[in-house]
Formats: structure tokens, C-alpha cells, sequence
């Protein structure tokens, strides 16, 4: 008799395209697995074209909510059978995109969930550093000014969020944005450019008393990683990828 499948998890990808294979990558990094039939059922869709920029329309540059596109996706990956979800897109989590696209998902495919990558980051971190106060976070200006870290790294609940100053903000969108040297344009490999802007405004963070950083665009992983500092370094895409393998196959899931 065959051993009963787990269910599936799906990722919307394509926001940008090499973030959502990124997402793959540490649901496969994070499985325990001793050949290929040990893995996760997982389907990820990349479809690019139906998803605007995100930041573009936080800064009301783009007329239409990226919600409509990610919707598509996420019916799609229902009709796939997937059960569980996430959004390979920190900006994407903002209230003006991500609450429309949810309240969509609720209504019309309610037996898919979507599992939030901040909520999931900041469960993460109060559970496994609960003395953590001061921690500074790379995003895009989409991110920066939805705010949308703040609504779940809250002040009451003890967080303090830092922010890079108002060029420092400047300098990460042209990393992750520029056409000449930045990621999105050149993600495999990054260029020296961007990887050394991403570096030098993190240590800069450091220099004001951060005590950990969030790398919260899912492009900011291609570049910089947890290796490059002595301090904590958290990535919401290896943290979500983890709390989907829990949600779905949780024997399976490797320990950190």
C-alpha cells in the first residue's frame, strides 16, 4: 500500500521570478530527505506577467493592485490542489494588496490557505528570541512606505523597528531595482554593486544599535545572507518555507 501524500504547498512566485525560486529552494533545503520520492509535494507558479510591480503601486506609479494577478495564481494553484500557500513577496503583504488579495482568496477558493510570511517571520522571532528588541530591516521603499513591518514587529509588543535613513532607503531600491547592477535585473550572480550597497547599509544599521536584521525582500537573500554577519540575519522566505513544510509534512521537517 502506498504511503498517504501530503498535501500540497504552493508558492506564488514570479514577484520576482528568482525570489520564488529562492522560496523552492529552502522548502527543499529544509526537508529531510534520502531520495527524491522524501520531498514535498510542491507547485510553484511564475507568472510574471500577471502580477504589476508592487512597489510601483505603493508609490501610486501602477493604477492596478497586483491582488487581481496573485488571485489568478492562487486559483490556479488551488485547481493544482494545493492546500497550503505563500507569497514569495514581502511587499506584497502590504494591507492596500494584501487584504484584498486574501479577502478574494476567502471567498472564492476557501480551501486554500494562505499562509502570511511577516506574521509567520515575527511568530518566528518572539518565539525564538523573545529578548530581541532593536532590529533593523532592508526593504523596498513599497515596504518602507506601506509600513506594513511595523503592523506585525509592533511597538507594544516590545519590537523596535530601524529603518536605513531616507538615501540609505534610495540606495537598497537601486540595488534591488537599478537596470545597470541591480537584482532584479542581474540575480544569477548579483552584481558586486548591489551586493556591496545591501552590506554597507546593513553594518550601518549595526552602527545604530541593531541587534538583528530582516532581509525583507525576498530578491535581498540572492545577495546577502545569514554567513556575512555575526549576528542574527532573518530571511521570512527560509522561515515561511519552514512553516509550510511544518503545516504539511512536519516529520519531514529538518532541524535548524
Amino acid at each position: 500500500m502506498k504511503e498517504k501524500r501530503s498535501p500540497l504547498i504552493g508558492i506564488i512566485g514570479g514577484v520576482g521570478p528568482y525570489a520564488g525560486l529562492d522560496f523552492f529552494r529552502n522548502i527543499l533545503n529544509n526537508t529531510v530527505t534520502s531520495c527524491d520520492q522524501d520531498h514535498v509535494g510542491t507547485v510553484l507558479i511564475s507568472c510574471p506577467a500577471l502580477i504589476p510591480d508592487r512597489t510601483n503601486y505603493l508609490l501610486d506609479e501602477e493604477t492596478e493592485n497586483p491582488a487581481f494577478g496573485m488571485f489568478e495564481c492562487a486559483n490556479q494553484l488551488a485547481v493544482a490542489g494545493v492546500k497550503y500557500a505563500g507569497v514569495a513577496c514581502n511587499t506584497a503583504h502590504a494591507k492596500r494588496i494584501f487584504e484584498p488579495f486574501t479577502a478574494m482568496v476567502r471567498e472564492k477558493i476557501p480551501h486554500l490557505e494562505i499562509i502570511n510570511m511577516l506574521e509567520t517571520c515575527m511568530l518566528y522571532v518572539k518565539q525564538n528570541m523573545p529578548a530581541l528588541r532593536n532590529i533593523g530591516y532592508l526593504a523596498t521603499k513599497g515596504t518602507y512606505k506601506s509600513r506594513v513591518y511595523h503592523e506585525y514587529f509592533r511597538a507594544e509588543d516590545g519590537f523596535s523597528l530601524m529603518e536605513p535613513e531616507v538615501q540609505g532607503q534610495e540606495r537598497i531600491h537601486e540595488a534591488i531595482y537599478s537596470k545597470e547592477f541591480g537584482i532584479k535585473a542581474y540575480s544569477d550572480p548579483v552584481q558586486t554593486k548591489a551586493r556591496s550597497i545591501l552590506l554597507y547599509e546593513t553594518f550601518k544599521l549595526f552602527d545604530r544599535g541593531a541587534e538583528a536584521i530582516i532581509l525583507g525582500c525576498t530578491e535581498l537573500p540572492l545577495a546577502v545572507n545569514s554567513g556575512d554577519f555575526l549576528v542574527p540575519v532573518f530571511d521570512p522566505g527560509k522561515i515561511i518555507a519552514r512553516r509550510l513544510i511544518e503545516l504539511t509534512a512536519p516529520e519531514k521537517l529538518r532541524r535548524e
